[in-house]
């Protein structure tokens, strides 16, 4: 009895110092603060919130916390890449509005997003969806769906459609693995998808030896998670909105245009746009699922915009001087054609000239200036 009180007494001060600094840098979100936290302060107090960049934040996880937390359906819900980060509710003069917009998304995050609104019986009255040229191109997809897979797989089978899901032989992203199916178990109606991402606290995260050992390599740079709140729609940092938008902090929004055309000639220079390389053809499957996400939507009686991100003038007349890139040209009149019959509103165009956009109307390569947003927001299409 006396050699476990004295393992257990040189063993306390040992856990002390585990759980300490787990709770002290908190890396993940995963204990001091969590993404439940964070989202309620921004869904029920509307509050805005600063310090999630420099906190490395997972937007994935901050969405479904947000989403899950929200009482009502929206009237208006965007979705895409983080070319759609700056869409706002003032732009679509309703607060009945949310931003959810993912950073790379792809065609997988699209589905994962309407599959927690679809799971939670708020889908909203308008979907508007960012349409980027590589949402396409399966050669630069990223696995980053996979932490709101659950949610995808949700849908697939709220659609009838869950082979889209299913894995092939190589079991690569292009559908989930097999296995993977089990997720859909939610026949007792309404349970919530298996592996569902945990927003709130994780208990086990405490004493957990490999938590402490990455925590422990961020104290020299002083690096933790931290998160701050306000009522400023703009601050001097990244800022992450009540309604799911973002204000990008003031260096960029005061960023010198001769930088961002630096930038971009260093781009093309490169010979690199981004997601465009290694493009030769639009991926089918990927068509077809944007097809049967836009078809179970207007089954469920809401209204879908598709909307196309400019690029800035010098990137665009590089596009489409360059056989490499002009893919995104064949994108375009897909999307303008797949709209038509559809009978779906496709706004703006991946041209910047329909919008008026200038070198001086971007914080960098690929990313349109909030308040020009709304000019690249004009109906090209409307059924």
């Amino acid at each position: 009895m006396k050699k476990w009180c004295k393992a257990f007494l040189f063993l306390l001060p040992l856990l002390f110092l585990v759980a300490a600094v787990n709770w002290y840098v908190d890396s993940y979100a995963y204990l001091r603060i969590t993404y439940d936290e964070i989202g309620s302060r921004m869904t029920d107090d509307l509050q805005n919130a600063v310090g999630l960049e420099e906190s490395a934040f997972n937007d994935r996880t901050l969405l479904l916390a947000c989403l899950n937390g929200q009482k009502e359906a929206k009237e208006v819900i965007v979705t895409g890449s983080s070319r759609v980060f700056t869409f706002d509710h003032t732009m679509f003069g309703t607060d009945s509005f949310y931003n959810a917009g993912l950073s790379e998304a792809t065609i997988y995050d699209l589905w994962a997003v309407t599959g927690i609104l679809a799971y939670n019986g708020r889908l909203p009255e308008t979907m508007v969806i960012g349409v980027d040229a590589f949402l396409f191109n399966t050669a630069h997809n990223n696995d980053r769906w996979t932490e709101l897979e659950a949610y995808a797989l949700f849908l697939g089978k709220e659609m009838g459609k869950p082979e889209l899901f299913m894995s092939t032989e190589s079991g690569e992203p292009g559908g989930a693995k097999r296995e993977e199916a089990e997720k859909l178990r939610n026949d007792s109606g309404g349970m919530i998808p298996a592996a569902a991402r945990n927003t709130g606290t994780h208990y086990g995260k405490w004493l957990s030896l490999d938590y402490f050992r990455y925590n422990i390599t961020c104290l020299p740079e002083g690096k933790r998670f931290l998160v701050s709140y306000t009522d400023d729609w703009e601050t001097e940092r990244y800022t992450k909105h009540y309604d799911g938008s973002v204000s990008y902090q003031e260096e960029l929004r005061n960023v010198d245009p001769e930088e961002v055309i630096a930038m971009t000639q260093q781009t093309m220079e490169e010979q690199v746009v981004y997601r465009l390389t290694d493009y030769r053809e639009i991926d089918e499957e990927s068509m077809e699922m944007l097809a049967a996400l836009i078809d179970y939507l207007k089954d469920q009686g809401v209204e879908v915009i598709l909307y196309l991100p400019p690029y800035s003038p010098m990137l665009y007349d590089y596009i489409e001087s360059e056989p490499d890139f002009q893919i995104a040209l064949e994108v375009e009149r897909e999307m303008r054609k797949f709209a038509s019959g559809k009978q779906i509103a496709l706004y703006g165009s991946y041209d910047p000239a329909g919008s008026g956009l200038e070198m001086t109307d971007l914080y960098d390569v690929y990313h349109v200036k909030a308040e020009k947003g709304p000019d690249t927001f004009y109906p090209v299409i409307c059924p």
